[in-house]
């Protein structure tokens, strides 16, 4: 009877056998070695005699070791006891040519030899695939590996999904896809392994489905106010690559004015197709459609874009010229409904000196959430103020507040209204300040209107003084002129 226990660790494999005195059927054994790794064969022999005789052949009948004794000439081979029934045959840095069965032969009576194969692996290699490429939808692909090593490697195939790898099991060189779609299109991997080789030889093979592009339409409808940034989408799965574009009322759209047409791959064929207005108008409103074509066909999706029309600014209530007192408040009324973000409304302020602007629409805050009072920021006095729908109130007023207020709205008629500041007939102190103010804005026209009705009336007066001038003389030239024909009568009559 013969047992056999295999021990393999990085240095070495071990492979013993055991001998008995009976005479049984010749058994061949295997062990399996890395090149350079070392192989021991140990035969143990339960026969004891002073002339017992135990030998080691190689492959080619090669009388190896003879008990104790080394008898090739190949240093690597050497014979180890560390049992008195131990016989190990130890092949160290082991070559693929030492591949082959050895013989373990004892006598002198003759036993039948054990046998024993050494196998001298060979790591894995994918020598040659076939079948990667770019297949037309619903195609039959066969993908194909071959490989070779010692032993021979079993080939098992895998597949590449979300950065995983998906043990199909099967084995075997080739893998078939009956019908390819996008579902089975991808990356797939043949592993070689061969028993008792730590090594995997690996190979990837990418296959591609052509097909014609498939859109589909998150949002199929758009509400959006106009005036507002507005994005309309599409994804499209399609391979491979196609034009992608945008139509509206039969007309391509391409980025230009407040168009931008931009398409973004987010996956594996699939791209996001992106039109996206900048400010809306009324005339954007309507169906769109997003298309995409290719050699294999051609998809479109629809989307519709509607809204409410943006109501415009509309006055309802405008400034009017205003006569104040001296310390009393002005307010000039400037109420503007459905004004937004977009029109600006601006409050000015012209006087005899400058003209300033006292604050803009959008510097505007509510300064309670309760009230829809407006206030102006960053004010550091509290002359002006901003109440209601955008009315200016002009608080204490005093002569420098007379003047030109216009309140004006973008895109819109510019309101103006004129303020005058009167003494008060019972304040002294008042009047001192009317002597102190400097000329204002009506007292300025008034002068200047006169100053041109003057001039007037000094060029009308020397216009005329001219015109006199001129008539005098060119009636004494022609009285002179018939005095002198007189007298040239008056000599030729006395001649």
């Amino acid at each position: 009877m013969i047992t056999t226990d295999m021990y393999k660790d990085t240095l070495s494999v071990t492979v013993v056998f055991m001998l008995w005195l009976s005479r049984g059927v010749p058994s061949l054994q295997m062990v399996q070695v890395d090149v350079g790794e070392t192989a021991e064969l140990v035969c143990i022999v339960e026969i004891t005699g002073s002339n017992i005789v135990v030998e080691w052949y190689s492959k080619l009948d090669e009388l190896l070791t003879q008990n104790n004794e080394v008898k090739t000439q190949d240093r690597r081979f050497s014979i180890r006891r560390q049992y008195i029934k131990e016989w190990v045959l130890s092949i160290n840095n082991v070559r693929n040519s030492d591949a082959g069965k050895y013989e373990c032969r004892i006598g002198p009576v003759e036993y039948k030899p054990y046998s024993v194969e050494l196998i001298v692996s060979r790591p894995p290699e994918i020598t040659n695939t076939s079948g990667p490429g770019s297949y037309v939808l619903d195609s039959r692909v066969v993908l194909s590996c071959a490989a070779r090593g010692i032993p021979e490697p079993v080939i098992s195939w895998l597949r590449v999904e979300n950065h995983q790898l998906i043990d199909l099991n099967v084995k075997g060189n080739n893998y078939v896809i009956d019908s390819l779609n996008l579902s089975t299109a991808g990356v797939y991997e043949c592993h070689a392994l061969a028993r008792g080789v730590k090594q995997t030889a690996t190979a990837a093979l990418e296959v591609h489905v052509l097909f014609a592009p498939i859109i589909k339409v998150p949002y199929q409808e758009v509400l959006q106010e106009e005036g507002k940034w507005t994005q309309l989408s599409c994804l499209v799965t399609v391979n491979p690559k196609a034009d992608l574009y945008w139509m509206q009322n039969g007309r391509r759209i391409d980025s230009a004015g407040s168009y931008v047409v931009s398409s973004q791959e987010i996956g594996r064929y699939t791209h996001l197709l992106r039109l996206s207005i900048e400010i809306l108008s009324y005339s954007d409103y309507g169906e769109y459609q997003c298309l995409a074509e290719n050699e294999h066909g051609k998809d479109a999706g629809k989307i519709t874009l509607s809204g409410e029309q943006k109501k415009k600014a509309v006055v309802v209530s405008r400034p009017r010229d205003l006569m104040v007192t001296v310390g009393e408040d002005a307010l000039f009324n400037c109420s503007v409904l459905h004004l937004s973000a977009d029109d600006r409304l601006v409050w000015w302020h012209r006087s005899a000196n400058e003209t300033k602007k006292l604050f803009e629409s959008p510097s505007l805050k509510r300064t309670s959430k309760k009230t829809s009072e407006l206030t102006v920021n960053g004010l550091e006095n509290a002359k002006h103020d901003v109440i209601g729908q955008y009315n200016l109130l002009i608080r204490t007023a005093n002569f420098s507040d007379e003047g030109l207020y216009t309140c004006q709205i973008g895109g819109h008629e510019n309101l103006s209204a004129t303020l005058n500041v009167i003494v008060s007939k019972d304040s002294d102190t008042v009047c001192q300040e009317y002597h102190q103010e400097p000329f204002n804005l009506n007292t300025t026209l008034v002068v200047v209107c006169l100053v041109v009705i003057v001039l007037l009336l000094v060029t009308i007066v020397v216009i005329i003084l001219v015109c006199r001038f001129w008539a005098r003389r060119s009636r004494k030239d022609v009285e002179y002129t018939h005095s002198v024909q007189l007298n040239a009568k008056v000599v030729k009559i006395n001649q």
